[in-house]
């Protein structure tokens, strides 16, 4: 997928490779069941959950927050990060702008590890968004606002 970024932004949060049903959504954190949204609305103090796919995207950029996939091409069986065979880099060496990448999730951090992030961004890993991660919600918000914060 594209990623959602303009020239405002400061903080790229990346998850490895979207989920089936974000793939075919076509929507970042397109299953109703990840948290990713509802982390956001706790981290900026909106309500994220009420808009379409496009006004929250726009609201992510409002914030200087863009979105994108730490993998650009896999093998994968349905959403399983632990599925992954095969992947290809997303390239990150043109993000001169971004300040913070934020990884959700182990894997993603990881996986970014291996790719060309030009060495100013710095790399920060949150607790999965994924509702398979068993964590209090709570304590993910805790972690997920720390990451945001400048």
């Amino acid at each position: 997928m594209d990623p959602v970024l303009d020239s405002r932004t400061e903080i790229l949060v990346v998850g490895t490779y979207p989920g089936r049903k974000s793939r075919e959504l076509n929507q970042y954190y397109g299953n109703p069941r990840n948290h990713f949204w509802k982390l956001m609305d706790c981290v900026l103090g909106t309500n994220l959950q009420a808009l379409g796919y496009e006004a929250r995207k726009e609201t992510l950029l409002q914030h200087k927050i863009g979105l994108w996939d730490v993998i650009e091409s896999c093998d994968i069986t349905g959403s399983s990060d632990s599925s992954i065979r095969n992947e290809a880099c997303n390239d990150f060496s043109q993000l001169g702008h971004v300040s913070k990448i934020i990884c959700n999730g182990k894997k993603a951090y990881e996986c970014i590890e291996r790719c060309n992030v030009p060495a100013n961004i710095e790399l920060v890993r949150v607790p999965s968004s994924s509702p398979a991660r068993a964590m209090k919600f709570e304590d993910k918000v805790r972690e997920w606002k720390k990451a945001c914060s400048s």
